[in-house]
């Protein structure tokens, strides 16, 4: 048993409930490996590999791509993070592409082993049944803004998804509340999530920054007032 590997299914929230025997015995099945930034994880439609992914360092993005062959990213996922539940207990092909956005390394446990271990703690079932809900809820609501919403109220969705995912809430020295959202995604990643083009999203970002809604400072995204943000949404 790996002590290094204990401690990082200690930091996933999925195994968050296993006590130190059943986090050894989950160790036992994990297999590390490490990825290159920009490397393909797993490809939409492939089912050579049917395993789950934990993130152990780095970040991911999720995307699928559409039959014009333009990307449409779902979601950014970081350290603690999974991905692969999906094929993992249908043993389907999988449903979306991973590609890395960083160097990263992941923790891989294979399909059979993961059931295996399933049957044995119902807590990673509930606690996996919980996850996937959260998940399916964020992606019908997804669905519904690319087909209803106009393109500002997309972005400023866009932008209180990464809020409520990754923001990081501050005091400033004027004693004023802001979200930060560290290592924000580029203009063409917001483009792809908010199904719209990079010029789009740079001048709907410039109108908000004009608005001193947001503020755009090195790799990071600063939400001065999300009410803003809320306003164009709800608007659609």
């Amino acid at each position: 048993m790996d002590n290094n590997v204990v401690g990082l299914l200690k930091g996933v929230e999925l195994f968050s409930e296993l006590n130190e025997e059943q986090l050894a015995m989950l160790a036992n099945l994990v297999v590390v490996q490490d990825f290159n930034r920009d490397e393909t994880v797993v490809l939409e439609g492939d089912d050579s590999m049917q395993a789950l992914y934990l993130i152990a360092s780095g970040s991911v993005q999720v995307y699928m791509t559409g039959v014009d062959g333009r990307e449409t990213i779902l979601s950014f996922l970081e350290r603690g993070d999974f991905f692969g539940e999906m094929s993992l207990i249908d043993g389907e092909p999988r449903s979306a592409s991973v590609r890395t956005v960083t160097d990263a390394q992941m923790m891989i446990i294979h399909r059979e082993s993961f059931l295996q271990l399933i049957r044995q703690t119902p807590e990673i079932a509930m606690a996996l049944l919980s996850e996937m809900s959260k998940r399916l809820r964020k992606a019908n609501k997804q669905i519904g803004s690319l087909s209803t919403m106009s393109v500002s109220g997309r972005v400023a969705g866009t932008l209180l998804n990464l809020m409520e995912e990754r923001g990081v809430r501050i005091h400033t020295d004027n004693g004023k509340m802001v979200v930060v959202i560290h290592n924000r995604p580029t203009q063409q990643q917001l483009a792809d999530m908010s199904g719209t083009t990079r010029e789009t999203v740079s001048r709907i970002c410039s109108m908000l920054v004009k608005a001193n809604a947001i503020a755009m400072t090195g790799k990071d995204i600063v939400i001065f007032d999300e009410n803003v943000l809320q306003e164009k949404a709800s608007k659609g």
